[in-house]
């Protein structure tokens, strides 16, 4: 699969995945899985959408792509940054949240790694 495709797929899903869990996930489950959707899984999505979309830039300016979690970590880390730690300046209901960085962590390292299937396995 063209690596633009794919990317552009990721962005589309997590935009999808959090249209559906605002909506209809998080209000229908409760204990656990609810407290999760709600806190933490729009993370996960935007920890994987936001490396997606920095490789597709990178791609358009033809400045390479995204290749390690060398380039992944301190992006995602920096992008935590802003919107845990300077955010909350400007915005009264927003709230710093240390593990929303392992959140944003864990979508980037899930993008890694599907990134890297085998030509095979994204075909379709």
């Amino acid at each position: 699969m063209n690596r633009r495709i794919f990317d552009t797929l990721v962005c589309l899903a997590a935009l999808a995945f959090y249209l559906l869990n605002r909506s209809l996930f998080s209000p229908a489950l409760g204990g656990h899985m609810g407290w999760f959707l709600t806190c933490y899984a729009n993370d996960i999505f935007a920890g994987a959408a936001i490396v997606a979309w920095l490789d597709l830039l990178l791609g358009l300016g033809r400045l390479g792509e995204v290749r390690s979690w060398k380039q992944v970590v301190p992006f995602l880390l920096f992008c935590g940054l802003v919107w845990e730690v300077c955010a909350p300046l400007f915005k009264a209901d927003v709230v710093f949240d240390l593990w929303d960085f392992a959140a944003y962590q864990a979508g980037g390292a899930l993008w890694l790694l599907a990134s890297r299937l085998p030509a095979h396995f994204t075909e379709y």
